[in-house]
């Protein structure tokens, strides 16, 4: 038989204990919640941060993959156009076709006054002309197609360098203001005529495809010109 005073502190003892027990039951899910956040949220950031590292990995990947395919395609430019004079280099950018259809024909591209474009470069790509630029700001510019009347370039036709323009009329570009007396044949190649004051390169842009006499001129059609509208990239051709 417990002494009064022994069953006193039996219950003191059980008050203490319900008391303690009560309070860690009443901030079990405080403590819970804080284990869960220390723990599970951190490995949440941290597969976050891997998720977005990977994406940063993948894209770093496509750019230079782009980036290897355009060196690639601005070497066999220069030797398909058979380009001696080491001056002449090729500049990669991203063309975005802003009037497709138009009498106003333009693109922009992503390269401007900072990487040294100046205005009337050519603009070109593997399957021919494309245009050339026509306004030049600090990081794009804007590029005139070879179909756009704006768009004029003096180019020599045949063996005998026979001098023209190779204008735009809004559906497509035909070589201008050659006399009928000149020996043009369909099958002459057609180049760039070199003796302007922008440098052009002497290369071939096309082949006359058809010769129409009107009133002493010709009016010849070119062939092998470059469609704007399925291009993404293109080549400046940049004079140093």
């Amino acid at each position: 038989m417990l002494s009064k005073r022994n069953q006193k502190k039996l219950l003191l003892i059980l008050i203490t204990i319900l008391f303690i027990t009560g309070f860690f039951l009443l901030n079990f899910n405080f403590y819970l919640s804080n284990f869960m956040i220390s723990n599970f949220s951190y490995k949440s950031d941290y597969l976050s941060n891997v998720n977005n590292l990977k994406e940063k990995v993948s894209d770093l990947e496509i750019k230079i993959k782009i980036q290897e395919a355009l060196i690639a395609e601005n070497k066999s430019l220069k030797k398909q156009l058979n380009l001696k004079n080491s001056n002449f280099k090729f500049l990669s950018a991203e063309l975005t076709v802003v009037s497709p259809y138009t009498f106003a024909s333009t693109g922009i591209i992503n390269l401007g006054l900072n990487d040294q474009i100046k205005k009337g470069q050519l603009v070109i790509k593997p399957e021919g002309l494309v245009g050339k630029i026509s306004v030049v700001n600090d990081e794009f510019s804007e590029v005139i197609f070879t179909f756009n009347p704006g768009f004029t370039l003096m180019v020599f036709v045949g063996e005998n360098n026979v001098p023209g323009i190779l204008k735009g009329n809004g559906v497509s570009s035909r070589i201008k203001y050659v006399t009928n007396d000149k020996k043009i044949k369909i099958g002459d190649k057609v180049f760039i005529g070199n003796n302007s004051k922008e440098n052009y390169p002497n290369i071939q842009i096309g082949t006359i495809s058809e010769i129409v006499d009107n009133r002493g001129f010709f009016d010849l059609s070119i062939s092998d010109l470059a469609d704007p509208r399925n291009s993404k990239y293109i080549s400046v051709i940049r004079y140093d």
